[in-house]
């Protein structure tokens, strides 16, 4: 594969050859960025070394990246041990490179133009060179340019040292932002969460979802609305775990799909007319349930200002920026009469969320045991500012957890919580005995 293919035929060839089931791909450095190969491969052989120690990084990130099924990737040089041109470019440029990368953690760019490095050296060779007495090339006027190249490369990388230790990215300590990347884990969705609810939306609306070889393929209904908010024809194919294979979606959270189908869903639940599958209220028996128990979906808003400090401690002014606005949406849960509630543990009421409906209820019957917890959400209204409190202690914790590790400082935040919160939905769940 060269650069004379259009970008389209590179992607349609990769496809095919990746269909055998043993397969070599040889290509110049038109692949080296823009076309991922994790899919079907897990090796790189650089049978031609790069005067840019970048391009070897850019050729192995082809296949040694996110979504790469295999355990181990391999990557191999390619050079003549009796051929000194490839030695110069080992020596001068890539294992200088990787010394860099060793000590730093990352890779610190060539400080000069790399046609600079190559006009050096073969001006040198066809300029300088003499015959030594093996009738070979002698090459010593090489260790001027790599002893100039090395001097610019160590400054550079001093620079960059200092730099990581001025704004600490280095020093942070992952198992210290655990907790915060666990919280926005679970806020968001995993997989298995959005693999659920895309596939009770479509059926709800009347379409079809069955999983098939590990993926989930789906058949939407003849609703022109539908298909619109998500983008599609009359149905996908669609995995929620890397890797993904060609012509199958890859469905996270904040997809275009998942968000126009939840769109068309909430829409659906807001509007009288369109009787969607959806329900802000509701009522029914189950036996997940041993006494009457309610959850309530709420909405939670923050507002987050943050206040600027000079080095003596003292607010400049204007001491307030404008103030962010923090939105989040929490199930909570309890059992018997709203005015004396016993809550249930955050777990338990998001899984009471899958209960299923185990007996008939009238819709009379429904209607009557949500208007009873409608009359008494007055009686609910401190608990519930007690935990929008609770929750905003628990950000601002969590922003001065991050800072204290990054080590900022300079600025006090603020988080305020916008009392009291939105009720946005009701579900009573009913024992059937």
């Amino acid at each position: 594969m060269t650069g004379r293919l259009p970008p389209a035929e590179r992607v349609a060839r990769v496809a095919n050859l990746g269909a055998h089931a043993r397969h070599v791909l040889v290509a110049t450095d038109c692949l080296s960025e823009g076309i991922n190969l994790q899919e079907h491969f897990d090796a790189v052989l650089h049978y031609d070394l790069s005067w840019n120690p970048t391009r070897h990084e850019q050729r192995e990130g082809r296949v040694d990246r996110y979504g790469q099924p295999s355990r181990v990737v391999r990557a191999v040089t390619y050079y003549g041990i009796d051929n000194q041109i490839d030695g110069i470019v080992l020596d001068v440029l890539l294992r200088k490179h990787r010394a860099i990368r060793h000590s730093l953690g990352i890779s610190v760019p060539l400080p000069v133009n790399t046609g600079e490095v190559v006009q050096a050296l073969m001006n040198a060779l066809l300029l300088r060179g003499d015959t030594s007495p093996a009738g070979q090339m002698s090459f010593g006027f090489v260790d001027d340019i790599a002893n100039e190249l090395a001097l610019k490369w160590d400054a550079v990388s001093a620079r960059e040292k200092a730099s990581r230790t001025l704004f600490a990215q280095h020093t942070i300590d992952v198992t210290e932002v655990a907790q915060e990347w666990q919280a926005v884990r679970q806020a968001i969705g995993a997989g298995v969460d959005v693999e659920r609810f895309v596939a009770d939306a479509v059926r709800m609306h009347g379409g079809t979802a069955a999983r098939r070889n590990g993926s989930l393929e789906v058949h939407l209904p003849n609703q022109a609305a539908l298909r619109e908010a998500c983008g599609v024809g009359e149905g996908f194919t669609a995995r929620f775990e890397l890797p993904a294979p060609a012509g199958v979606l890859y469905l996270t959270r904040t997809h275009p799909l998942v968000e126009g189908l939840a769109s068309y869903t909430m829409d659906a639940a807001l509007d009288p007319l369109l009787n969607g599958p959806a329900r802000r209220c509701g009522a029914i028996r189950t036996r997940a349930v041993q006494q009457t128990t309610t959850l309530l979906l709420l909405r939670l808003r923050y507002h987050i200002a943050a206040e600027p400090r000079d080095r003596r401690g003292e607010v400049p002014s204007p001491a307030l920026a404008a103030p962010l606005l923090a939105e989040s949406c929490q199930v909570i849960g309890f059992r018997g009469r709203p005015a004396a509630p016993i809550w249930l543990a955050p777990a338990e009421a998001e899984s009471l969320l899958a209960a299923q409906p185990d007996a008939n209820l009238a819709p009379e019957q429904a209607t009557q045991f949500v208007s009873r917890v409608l009359t008494a959400m007055p009686d609910l209204e401190a608990p519930l500012n007690e935990l929008a409190r609770r929750q905003a202690a628990e950000l601002l914790a969590a922003h001065q957890r991050v800072r204290s590790a990054a080590r900022l400082t300079g600025v006090r935040y603020d988080v305020q919580p916008q009392l009291p919160p939105d009720v946005l939905g009701i579900f009573v769940l009913l024992p059937t005995t």
